[in-house]
């Protein structure tokens, strides 16, 4: 594995008729709050996001590109949550309210961003329009909030568990019916809370042997931003002239950050 990036290992249940992706995002999550200067109950949050948006791409079947976004609907202490995945790369940032009276009521997903969350998705299939979908659901989990999304908007049988650093998810696939489902949900519904705290990805397919567990390909993912002075400069070019010159310097330059990776592009008006 390269350095600073985690692997994805994708596997398959034939036992079961399912299939499954495993990561444990050890140096992502080191980047990521290193660059956003992140830590404690917020900083998970937004780990699992990441998280969260690797996996929803994992089942694009090829797509190039996935967005989730999380939207506060009433107020609280985050506005929103945008994480973005392509590929063997993630990026994200987080908004926080401005109204700094908003309550932070719990850890989870909910004392933060309120309840109900709207959930927005953007998938990218490389071809034709990108599928967009917003739902609304309620829950403290955001495990929770991908499983009602992965079921009423993309018609998917899933389970997911996102815990500290570790992401599982199973996916049920064509001649799955309920006794398969039973069996891969009850397999890894008995992992136990060490081993999700502390096993190596590969460790942790031994608990599926019993459905003929086979490893089906890798991933390596990391955080990383592909901004650059050209995309910036496209990104402002539709800004009124003047807006433009009042945030140019003396020199008639404009400083533009990154809110994703916290860059800074000095680009000519």
């Amino acid at each position: 594995m390269a350095e600073n990036t985690d692997q994805l290992i994708r596997f398959l249940l034939p036992e079961a008729h399912s299939r499954g992706v495993v990561i444990r995002a050890k140096h992502l999550f080191a980047d990521a709050n290193r660059i956003h200067g992140l830590n404690g109950p917020v900083a998970s949050l937004f780990d699992q996001s990441l998280l969260a948006s690797i996996l929803l791409l994992s089942i694009s079947k090829g797509g190039m590109r996935q967005v989730l976004q999380l939207d506060a609907t009433c107020p609280a202490p985050l506005q929103r949550i945008l994480v973005e995945a392509r590929l063997g790369a993630v990026r994200g940032y987080l908004n926080w309210q401005e109204d700094k009276s908003a309550v932070h009521h719990s850890d989870g997903v909910g004392g933060w961003l309120g309840s109900p969350i709207r959930l927005s998705t953007v998938r990218d299939l490389g071809v034709g329009q990108p599928y967009i979908s917003t739902i609304e659901h309620d829950s403290d989990f955001l495990a929770d909030h991908l499983i009602h999304y992965l079921n009423q908007s993309v018609q998917i049988r899933a389970d997911i568990i996102l815990h500290g650093d570790l992401a599982i998810m199973i996916e049920a696939m064509p001649g799955c019916d309920d006794d398969h489902w039973f069996k891969a949900v009850e397999t890894m519904a008995k992992i136990p809370n060490q081993a999700l705290d502390n096993d190596a990805p590969e460790s942790l397919l031994h608990y599926f042997e019993d459905l003929r567990c086979k490893l089906a390909g890798t991933d390596a993912y990391r955080y990383q931003c592909d901004c650059s002075p050209e995309k910036m400069a496209k990104a402002i070019q539709n800004l009124p002239a003047e807006q433009l010159a009042s945030l140019a310097d003396a020199s008639g330059k404009i400083t533009v950050s990154c809110q994703y990776c916290d860059a800074h592009h000095v680009l000519n008006t």
